[in-house]
Parts: structure tokens; C-alpha cells; sequence
């Protein structure tokens, strides 16, 4: 299995392939002619989301209509995911405009995004992809649709849940502190600690390295 990380310009966000032969599954997808070139001659089978925010989900109309692929989400995330005050695809020009350490892309943002889910699934799911074991698990705290995406134990990609640099604020609308610290966190401490964590911004880590952090 290889993991290939696109870095795209919204927010430095972290798109991911992963790749076995020629199929893909693509985490959190982002769209222009760099992407397009690295999915040559690739068969993209499926999409998946660590959340519903619009940095992340930007990509997945354009992945659909590209690649007849499908996307895969959790029930929350796919109800947020068709409104745009809840993708925040509504504010994400403003945002830019109030943090001036952030440039901002030269580009038009769709300021109306919004897309769905063709495959939905409750609190988790389990199902073999090219003889991986993928888990994925509703984990609340960053948003009210995020999850843990898991390729056979050992990988993890977590959007903005855990970074490299800090637990990630839930200050955002449908973030929730007391969620985080009551339910992701007691779960990712029952996670082994060689696990490598693949999150949405920022390089990969093992999941040992954060333990000192969050305990």
C-alpha cells in the first residue's frame, strides 16, 4: 500500500491517495491539473472524508464527475455536507480575510459548496478494499462529523482530530470540547502506540509521539 500526500492550497490542507496497483482511495479530496497528473492511468474507487469541512471536501463533485467514483461518509457529516453554513464553504473566504498570517489562494472559493454522500453509515464501518481491513469510526470533538479512517490497524488518518503540533481547538460550530475530552480522547489512548498517524494538515507522526500530550 503506498500513501501518496498532496498538500493543497486551502489551508495547507493534506489530501491523501492511497494507492495498490493501479486503484486508489483518495481521503479528503482536492482537485486541479497537479492531482489529475499524480491519477493518470489511476482507477479512484472510492472517497472518503475525515470531516465535512470545506477544505477537505472541496475536490468531491469534481472526483465524481472525473473518475464515476463514490463517496462514502458518516450520517452527520453527509447532512453537513449538503449545507453550506455547515461546511463552512459560506465563511471560508472571510476566515482568510481574518487571519492575515494565512495567503490566501488566488482563486475563487465556491462560497455555495455543498455535495453528498452516496454510501452512508452510522457510527462505523468495516469492509475490505485490494486485501486491506478499512475501519472507520465516528469520533467526535473538531466537528460533529469526524472520524478515524484506519487501513489495517496500523494507519490512521485523522483529519484535523489530532495534528502534530497541539490537540486541535473545537471552537469551531460543531466542535465540541466536552466531547473530545470525554469520548475521542479515552479512545485514542486505547489505540497502540506505533500506530502513524496520517492528519489533515501538518506531516505524519506516530501516535506514541502525541501520547505525552494528550494523557
Amino acid at each position: 500500500m503506498k500513501i501518496t500526500t498532496y498538500i493543497s492550497p486551502l489551508l495547507e490542507q493534506n489530501m491523501y491517495i492511497v494507492g495498490e496497483d493501479r486503484h486508489c482511495i483518495v481521503i479528503d479530496p482536492y482537485y486541479d491539473e497537479n492531482v489529475a497528473v499524480l491519477l493518470e492511468n489511476k482507477i479512484v474507487d472510492l472517497i472518503l472524508l475525515t470531516h465535512e469541512h470545506y477544505d477537505h471536501i472541496s475536490g468531491v463533485n469534481k472526483f465524481k464527475e472525473m473518475y464515476g467514483c463514490k463517496l462514502l461518509a458518516n450520517s452527520k457529516c453527509n447532512y453537513n455536507l449538503q449545507r453550506p453554513t455547515k461546511n463552512f464553504s459560506k465563511y471560508f473566504e472571510a476566515y482568510y480575510e481574518f487571519q492575515s498570517d494565512l495567503k490566501k489562494p488566488d482563486f475563487d472559493f465556491d462560497n455555495n459548496y455543498s455535495c453528498s454522500a452516496d454510501e452512508i453509515f452510522e457510527e462505523s464501518i468495516t469492509f475490505k478494499w485490494q486485501n486491506n481491513t478499512v475501519f472507520i469510526k465516528v469520533v467526535p470533538g473538531h466537528s460533529a462529523g469526524g472520524n478515524f479512517i484506519f487501513f489495517d490497524e496500523n494507519t490512521l488518518f485523522s483529519g484535523d482530530i489530532l495534528l502534530d503540533e497541539s490537540v486541535p481547538a473545537a471552537k469551531f460550530p460543531g466542535g465540541n470540547q466536552k466531547a473530545f475530552i470525554d469520548v475521542a480522547l479515552p479512545y485514542i489512548n486505547t489505540l497502540p502506540p506505533d500506530i502513524v498517524v496520517y492528519p489533515g494538515h501538518g506531516d505524519s507522526f506516530s501516535l506514541q509521539e502525541y501520547y505525552g500530550y494528550i494523557e
